[in-house]
């Protein structure tokens, strides 16, 4: 899984990156070192002593666990662990090595069945080998022992039916991230302002504004012809879409919810008027010549060059362009977050890209473990408030100190370390990659101003999203025969949207290509999907 460690902040190039990209951070219990019972229900000594004041064994699990510092692998020793394990009277024998090892290193149990107690990897692996009996149901234990987890997972609809596997069973503890924006629409408004032009709302509004960067000499060089008005890199120019309601990015699902039913933007006609006018733009030079090809670097080129008017990125590290010196050299440079685009003046903005509030990482319990109620205790523990600051910040006066509020603030041990602050925490197990509550609070401290951390939480405080799509779950059956249909039919998808844009496949043809797509087994496809949205609400309804 090479998108592990993208998913933390990684500590290079703009600190900012960081910010954006550490989705995996920590939960916390609600009792204390001496077992003490909190308001939550959580207890956090679970066998320190026997009852007579005599120390009792600790428990010994095993657990397969990524070490996100190669040359650091994870020990009894590692601070996190070690205080983990001092907490609840565990001792941990760990199975570990980088995410991509401990992925082979499963496969190879699968065969053998030989797990360690604990597994942390993708959840789900664990809604496709739970039900085959390789790692245990949690629900009751979850009543028996996991306050903290019934709390914030169960009881939420949408987390519940994301962990649930297809058989109703929940088989792992999620990781849950703090903040929901990610990708947003960003704008020079230094450039706006130049030319006395207000934030585009509407997608007319934005023709607009970038018909006036292009004519314009907007970056006021003298050189009327220079500027790219809209540059995006990879799929972001299909969230343009947005303002027509429907999703097409090839990383999102491209169903979404309507009407009380399910439908495939990809054959929306919907779809069209967006092609109609994205089309339009391309012709008229608004948007990049070269969208199909861009990657990170080449945003990055032409923003401090200077160039760049408009683009759809993570917000956070568009917005830390800002504090990056080669801004320095561009009179007046300000990028800002603006408001996903709508079709008319007073609808709501929204935006499909976000993330979702639970992450692919998560741990369970094998077949083999012997302690499970001790195990799902742990569990609990580090999704209680306790254990959630212990994950996502480690050690009071050591990694940490209180600051306004109460708030955890990193201290220059962290944020100033050689390594990074990301990787300076992951030598000391610091946010591991297991089951826990990412705290927003550990998201903010990676701003590098105020002005990043205020873009980043834009979208979240002004609740710019659709709905996420439903947690649909599949049979192994009708997984392996979705994946026989989407792989033709979504590269057909993903080749003819840029042709209609690019002009190369004429709009005239767009039935057509609605009639190729069904022509690709989609009935069969949209059969699967409502057996599942079938099996979700009955789910959802059952509580």
């Amino acid at each position: 899984m090479q998108q592990v460690n993208r998913i933390i902040p990684l500590a290079s190039g703009l600190l900012a990156v960081l910010l954006l990209l550490a989705i995996l951070a920590g939960c916390t219990g609600s009792g204390d070192a001496n077992g003490e019972k909190k308001n939550d229900g959580q207890t956090s000594g679970q066998s320190g002593n026997d009852g007579t004041g005599k120390p009792t064994e600790p428990v010994k699990l095993s657990i397969m666990v990524t070490s996100r510092v190669p040359d650091s692998p994870l020990t009894m020793e590692t601070p996190f662990w070690k205080e983990l394990g001092k907490r609840l009277n565990i001792e941990f024998e760990f199975v570990t090595g980088d995410y991509d090892q401990l992925e082979q290193k499963f496969k190879l149990m699968l065969a053998s069945g030989d797990y360690p107690d604990i597994v942390a990897l993708n959840t789900e692996l664990f809604k496709k080998y739970g039900p085959q009996g390789a790692f245990i149901p949690l629900n009751d234990l979850v009543k028996q022992h996991g306050p903290n987890i019934q709390k914030y997972l169960l009881d939420d609809p949408t987390k519940r039916m994301m962990a649930l596997s297809s058989d109703g069973n929940l088989y792992g503890v999620p990781l849950q991230t703090a903040i929901r924006a990610s990708e947003g629409y960003m704008i020079r408004q230094d450039w706006l302002d130049r030319l006395g032009l207000k934030k585009p709302v509407t997608i007319d509004d934005w023709h607009t504004v970038l018909k006036a960067f292009k004519d314009q000499d907007a970056n006021g060089n003298g050189d009327p012809n220079d500027e790219i008005p809209l540059m995006t890199d990879y799929a972001a120019y299909t969230t343009f879409a947005d303002a027509w309601g429907i999703h097409i990015h090839p990383s999102g699902p491209r169903w979404i919810e309507e009407d009380d039913t399910i439908k495939f933007s990809p054959i929306d006609p919907r779809l069209k008027d967006y092609l109609k006018t994205m089309n339009q733009w391309y012709a008229e030079g608004l948007l990049d010549k070269e969208f199909l090809t861009r990657q990170d670097p080449d945003l990055e080129r032409m923003m401090f060059s200077d160039r760049m008017g408009a683009g759809q990125h993570w917000i956070g590290y568009m917005a830390a362009y800002n504090a990056n010196p080669a801004a320095e050299k561009i009179k007046g440079f300000n990028l800002q977050v603006v408001a996903p685009p709508v079709l008319r003046e007073g609808d709501q903005p929204m935006t499909f890209r976000q993330q979702a509030p639970l992450h692919g990482i998560g741990w369970a319990i094998s077949k083999n473990n012997q302690h499970p109620e001790e195990t799902m205790k742990l569990f609990d523990y580090i999704y209680g408030e306790e254990g959630q600051r212990l994950a996502n910040f480690g050690f009071e006066e050591d990694t940490f100190t209180l600051g306004e509020g109460d708030k955890p603030v990193f201290t220059e041990k962290i944020m100033k370390s050689p390594e990074g602050p990301a990787k300076a925490l992951w030598r000391l197990g610091i946010v591991p990659l297991i089951g826990f509550r990412q705290d927003e609070q550990y998201e903010r401290q990676y701003a590098v101003t105020k002005d990043v951390e205020k873009q980043m939480f834009f979208y979240v405080e002004n609740n710019y999203f659709h709905d996420l799509f439903l947690a649909l779950n599949f049979t192994e059956e009708e997984e392996k025969r979705l994946n026989d249909i989407r792989t033709p039919m979504f590269t057909y998808i993903d080749e003819m949207i840029p042709k209609f844009i690019i002009g190369t496949e004429k709009l005239d043809n767009f039935d057509d290509y609605v009639a190729k797509v069904k022509s690709m087994r989609y009935s069969e496809m949209e059969e699967i999907y409502m057996a599942a949205y079938d099996r979700y609400k009955k789910q959802l309804n059952e509580g």
